[in-house]
């Protein structure tokens, strides 16, 4: 089986136009393609940037649809061109491109969904965590990732034991612990708002410390942290944070830890700009946490990589600030004297 082709296009050349039908899939290795599509409501022209080693052409050629939209040089540009044969062969040997992608795919949908609701006149964020928590146990299931699958149909039932989709996600768990594929026949998953399973004020077993299932979450995303697996635990991280039903105070703490581990996460995938976005959110949430002045730390280093030396030395003269002195004063104090230079 021959492998992937480099191609170099002219400045103005057409990769693809949108409605063509093919299932080359590419992967953008130097200059600049615009994808131009229109919105939802078919009233705007959008134009998107393909980032630097970006898979393009991808979702039209895994559903086997017309492309969605017309891909156009700018420049000049070299792409590599993959065959489904080949592209399926690549990703199958790193699953992290898949999880990469699939985060794509999701963040598109949701962007999708919430122009829909916009032109539906229902706005507002509809989502719930439990929501959230089934998608994506059946988006890791759908691409064939069952110990992800497994591990968060598991975690939604023992978070939403009575939940609306309680029945699906044993069903569906089922399936994944014999790594069998998502069925075809199964309905697509429709939000629907959970209904409150406990009052706030009524006394319970475990009043006083985190629940068994909240905090078996919490290790398993520190398992993933400790073995550099960011991605998945970012997940987990994630649905920490999103979770409405803090009973008591120690699972209030786990929420805050998970707010800045997630942080942390997205900075050690260099995803720069939302580790900045999230830490940020930790220390305004959390003005007096434990994590504050590390997160600032963070949000200086951030800030150092992205070539902003006055804001970094600002952000590390803060840390300085902060008590005790400890480590961190000390490395804040020697970033200051290398940017002053």
């Amino acid at each position: 089986m021959s492998g992937p082709v480099i191609r170099t296009y002219k400045s103005g050349s057409i990769v693809y136009f949108e409605k063509d039908k093919a299932d080359d899939i590419y992967v953008l290795q130097s200059g600049r393609i615009v994808l131009t599509y229109m919105s939802v409501d078919g009233k705007t022209e959008i134009k998107e940037d393909v980032k630097l080693g970006e898979f393009f052409g991808v979702k039209s050629s895994l559903g086997r649809y017309p492309r969605e939209e017309t891909a156009q040089v700018v420049g000049s540009a070299s792409v590599l061109v993959f065959k489904m044969a080949n592209f399926e062969l690549f990703v199958a040997q790193k699953t992290h491109l898949i999880l990469k992608m699939m985060k794509v795919f999701s963040s598109q949908l949701r962007q999708i969904h919430g122009k829909v609701r916009e032109q539906l006149g229902q706005y507002g964020d509809l989502k719930s965590p439990s929501y959230e928590l089934m998608n994506v146990a059946e988006v890791f299931h759908k691409a064939g990732n069952f110990d992800h699958a497994r591990y968060a149909y598991e975690r939604y039932i023992a978070h939403y034991p009575e939940g609306n989709y309680a029945g699906r996600a044993k069903e569906l768990l089922n399936l994944a612990k014999k790594s069998s594929m998502f069925p075809l026949n199964m309905p697509e998953l429709n939000y629907e708002p959970e209904k409150r399973s406990f009052s706030p004020n009524a006394p319970t077993a475990n009043q006083g410390s985190a629940s068994k299932a909240f905090k078996e979450s919490y290790d398993k995303a520190s398992q993933f942290f400790d073995n550099s697996k960011y991605e998945e635990a970012a997940v987990i991280y994630k649905s920490l944070i999103d979770m409405k039903e803090v009973k008591n105070p120690e699972e209030a703490k786990i929420v805050e830890r998970s707010n800045f581990q997630y942080g942390i996460c997205l900075s050690f995938q260099s995803k720069l700009d939302e580790a900045y976005s999230a830490l940020s959110n930790y220390v305004k949430k959390f003005p007096k946490g434990e994590k504050v002045k590390e997160s600032i730390f963070n949000l200086a280093s951030i800030t150092e990589k992205k070539g902003e030396k006055d804001k970094a030395v600002m952000l590390y003269n803060k840390v300085l600030s902060l008590q005790p002195e400890d480590s961190l004063t000390n490395e804040a104090k020697e970033k200051i004297a290398s940017l002053k230079g």
